[in-house]
């Protein structure tokens, strides 16, 4: 093989010999494969680039149809968040209504309460008033008692009178002495 001598920029130099050293070969074979890629690479690397090309196309289409996907599933899910958001609404309606209906049954309640409690006083003083009157009756039955007894007492002690003149006409002479 024929040996040829090139003149390089130290900066190019070190750049080679790194790109040797990760390929893992001497600096020669690397500039060697850069000499033979630059004369056969112009359709090589256009062929490359066209595959890269085309993947990348494919990956694009791959994105746009994620994309449209993602988009549909977005409206769909904003729909479902609209619906769930009008039966929210619906709810919270329903919600203030039987809160109103609460705040009334609890006005209706208190005011049962209050009643209750001014039946309770009535009833009270119905008792004590009850209690005054039996008291009274019992005073008035002793009384009474007291007084049938002194009667029949005073009764035993006077003679039987004969029967007045009114008494007299209003039965008849054969009823007298019944």
């Amino acid at each position: 093989m024929p040996r040829t001598s090139v003149t390089l920029t130290e900066s190019v130099l070190n750049q080679a010999d790194s790109k040797a050293k990760e390929k893992g070969i001497t600096r020669s074979d690397f500039i060697a494969a850069a000499v033979e890629s630059a004369l056969n690479g112009s359709d090589t690397d256009l062929n490359q680039l066209e595959s890269e090309l085309n993947q990348l196309r494919t990956r694009q289409n791959l994105i746009e149809s994620e994309l449209n996907q993602t988009k549909l599933e977005l409206m769909q899910s904003q729909r479902r968040i609209s619906k769930l958001e009008n039966q929210i609404a619906e709810k919270d309606k329903i919600i203030e209504s039987k809160c109103r209906e609460l705040n009334q049954l609890e006005s209706t309640l208190n005011q049962r309460d209050s009643e209750l409690n001014q039946a309770h006083t009535e009833l009270a003083k119905m008792e004590s008033a009850m209690k005054a009157k039996d008291s009274e009756v019992s005073f008035l039955r002793g009384h009474v008692a007291q007084l049938s007894q002194n009667i029949s007492q005073i009764s035993e002690k006077i003679p039987q009178l004969p029967p007045g003149q009114e008494e007299a006409h209003k039965k008849h002479w054969y009823q007298f002495w019944k």
